[in-house]
């Protein structure tokens, strides 16, 4: 899953931010609005004006102190009522930079925190967060989904499942350093007070707080380095462990246990993880049929969780040799999971598992029995993988001509 570069129209003041850099990440959408400065509390860690040198810069802000400063409403109507307002998002986001790099969430509230680059010739005056949360696309969670992916805000928009109600905006005198690191703190609620919906969503970060030079210099922005995936599951927001760290939409995983020739075992404790297997080959020939690319064991295999929401997933087919425990096909070497969103219903897909070629051997597997596992491999919020297999199930392998 390889998510789509967008980047701003910085020629429209009401233009939906685009993406500045490839991203992943798991429908609806999020935006907050600009506060006024003099209600801004007063944070450690300022800005840094262009004529400073880079020494000057401010220490980090302190997220725990973000989070617990009292919020300052925000007016989402013109998202709500597309068309009736004007944007508050800044026509230009290229005073600076936020590279998110760890989320947390409770309940409605979202945080945001990473590094932060003041652009030359840019002052900083506050830190003041604008949010859209973007529907992801089901078969690109790296892009928003059809239909939000364009001007947002007016006539004709659709209208955003979630805006932002609330944020912490962080003050700065004249003069201070741009923090070395900043955060967002965001409380997300809809146009009609409903509770949140389910899905997985785009959090696209951008920001005021920025003066940049010569006239104009009040619209001037910054923008996050690429967005955030998060869900909604059952009311409240949930972050996906490994997103940030997942640009192309994809973790790494050990997959070690799936490799050719190793000892075919579960590992870890699964993580919550179920997996089950529907209309198994139990019999398949080494000689393939004309005008097809060979013959394979097969399964549906459905991966359910306790929790759902977005996670590193990915499920298959893998057959060993009984007599020794090895992986003989269906073996994995990519070092990488992609991102998945499990809901009620689990996650099922058909995989196959090649006989003809493509084996751990020779072109073909020998005739014979083996005995075949559906496989599930997730990795944890601490980053460990887990490796879940199915009951397993006898299939014989033989070198006859298949039946019509």
């Amino acid at each position: 899953m390889n998510a789509a570069a967008h980047r701003r129209d910085t020629g429209s003041r009401r233009a939906l931010p685009r993406r500045r850099a490839t991203r992943t990440l798991a429908a609806g959408l999020l935006i907050v609005s600009l506060g006024a400065c003099d209600a801004l509390p007063v944070l450690p860690g300022g800005g840094r004006s262009a004529s400073e040198s880079p020494s000057a810069a401010a220490e980090p802000m302190d997220p725990e102190q973000v989070t617990t400063t009292a919020s300052t409403a925000t007016d989402p109507s013109w998202l709500c009522r597309p068309g009736e307002g004007e944007s508050p998002l800044p026509s230009s986001t290229e005073g600076g930079t936020l590279t998110p790099e760890t989320v947390s969430a409770e309940g409605n509230d979202l945080t945001i925190s990473g590094p932060f680059r003041l652009a030359a010739d840019h002052s900083y005056t506050g830190f003041r967060p604008e949010g859209v949360l973007l529907p992801a696309a089901p078969e690109n969670r790296g892009i928003p989904a059809p239909g939000f992916d364009g001007e947002l805000g007016v006539q004709g928009a659709p209208v955003p499942p979630m805006v932002v109600r609330e944020r912490v905006e962080v003050a700065a005198d004249e003069g201070e350093p741009a923090p070395s690191s900043a955060t967002a703190h965001l409380t997300l609620g809809t146009c009609d007070d409903a509770p949140l919906r389910q899905g997985q969503f785009l959090l696209r970060l951008s920001g005021g707080g920025v003066d940049g030079p010569g006239r104009g210099k009040d619209d001037a922005g910054w923008a996050a380095s690429g967005d955030v995936l998060v869900d909604v599951v059952e009311g409240r927001l949930r972050v996906v462990p490994g997103a940030i760290s997942a640009p192309s939409g994809e973790i790494p995983a050990d997959l070690s246990a799936l490799a050719c020739r190793a000892p075919l075992e579960a590992v870890g404790d699964g993580d919550g993880l179920t997996v089950a297997v529907e209309d198994p080959t139990t019999r398949v020939s080494t000689v393939v049929p004309e005008d097809e690319l060979g013959t394979a064991i097969t399964a549906r295999v459905t991966v359910t969780a306790q929790e759902l929401g977005t996670r590193a997933l990915l499920q298959g087919v893998v057959v060993v040799n009984p007599s020794t425990g090895t992986v003989v096909s269906g073996a994995r070497n990519a070092p990488d999971v992609s991102l998945q969103w499990i809901d009620e219903d689990g996650v099922s897909r058909t995989d196959h598992a090649w006989v003809s070629r493509s084996t751990c051997g020779r072109d073909a597997l020998s005739a014979g029995s083996y005995r075949a596992h559906g496989f599930g491999v997730t990795v944890d919020a601490e980053g460990a993988t887990h490796v879940v297999l199915s009951d397993p199930w006898e299939v014989e392998v033989v070198d006859e001509e298949p039946a019509a």
